[in-house]
């Protein structure tokens, strides 16, 4: 059966949220505050079956609210949500269960407050961005999400093997002569690479994903479902196969430039092969805050994310062309005007 998770107030009975800037569970009607050690969920089953999705599923599920009722709709990878109803929070205990358990989460350090500060600040300096993109409806859609990713170490050893060049030339009263000298180059090294990362949703954007990182992840805590409450969260539908060859990949590529370094060669050309020899790879989710705008003209898509630990942003931000187009034309005005002084001046 399909079961949810609420974390209710000791106190009040009502319902508590993780505070990212306490790092303890809050309860927004008492203010009673709870360490994650002191937080338990309060479980209910559903009628509706809960599937393991498959990569690329896009299949939906419904969940029923422990406080209203109400019949609550995920898609196959929705983990944690808010009921459409009584907005409390619901975590979907059964997503992240079993071999779909996380080895670990990164909470949010920034609030809704302050990733809101953070996010007004950068828009700031952007002086031509469609003032729609923050207005005030805009911005309650500005969520927190934990999504999930593989995070890895891999050790093991590079051997490179290819061809070296040091290039000498001598000159005197009738020639030049240039003299080339190759050398057979094999260089071997035990390398160990930390905090490689894979995304484990299959539909997230990389690039936006991607510009978010790098995150601490020396921060990284045993996942407590406590930790979702209040926020938004995906389950992943990434195997760790998958991940395993994806990062094998990049650190082979990393191994190759790591093993070119420091020579004293005037050229090197070869080839590095990298043999891991362990993995740590874990499952874990981390925190991001999330905007999306679909422009009322043409109905693009804009995004903005945020790392919900470090602030980072990274995003694709709409032009307001009315501003653009303003700029620009009182540009061309001061030019001419600038050009009609000078000129009246020559002549």
């Amino acid at each position: 059966m399909s079961k949810t998770l609420q974390f209710k107030c000791p106190g009040c009975g009502g319902y508590l949220e993780f505070d990212p800037t306490k790092q303890r569970f809050s309860c927004p009607y008492c203010g009673k505050t709870l360490r994650p050690d002191e937080v338990e969920g309060s479980g209910g089953a559903d009628a509706a079956a809960a599937q393991t999705p498959s990569q690329g599923e896009n299949a939906y599920h419904a969940y029923h609210c422990q406080s209203c009722g109400a019949e609550v709709v995920t898609t196959a990878t929705t983990a944690a949500t808010r009921c459409y109803y009584c907005h409390n929070p619901i975590v979907m205990s059964d997503r992240l269960s079993g071999a779909f358990r996380p080895d670990g989460v990164i909470p949010f350090t920034l609030d809704d407050k302050g990733a809101r500060e953070v996010f007004q600040s950068f828009i700031r300096s952007k002086k031509f961005v469609d003032h729609r993109f923050y207005d005030q409806a805009q911005m309650e859609d500005f969520t927190g999400i934990y999504y999930p990713y593989w995070v890895g170490d891999i050790s093991g050893k590079a051997v490179f093997s290819g061809e070296g060049t040091r290039v000498s030339v001598r000159r005197d009263a009738r020639y030049t002569t240039t003299i080339t000298r190759h050398y057979r180059v094999r260089r071997e090294g035990k390398l160990t690479f930390r905090g490689m990362f894979c995304k484990a949703l299959s539909t997230a954007d990389r690039l936006l994903f991607d510009g978010i990182h790098p995150y601490h992840y020396e921060s990284i805590k045993d996942y407590k479902p406590g930790y979702l409450s209040g926020f938004m969260a995906e389950m992943r539908d990434v195997d760790k196969s998958h991940a395993q060859e994806e990062m094998d990949a990049e650190v082979s590529r990393r191994a190759d430039g790591v093993m070119r370094q420091g020579h004293s060669f005037d050229t090197l050309t070869g080839s590095t092969s990298f043999l891991a020899e362990e993995r740590n790879l874990r499952y874990v989710l981390l925190p991001a805050w999330a905007l999306t705008y679909k422009h009322r003209g043409d109905g693009t898509a804009y995004y903005y994310m945020m790392n919900g630990q470090t602030g980072t942003v990274c995003g694709k931000l709409p032009i307001h062309r009315g501003k653009l187009l303003g700029w620009c034309c009182a540009v061309a005005a001061a030019v001419f005007a600038a050009m009609c002084l000078g000129g009246a001046f020559l002549w």
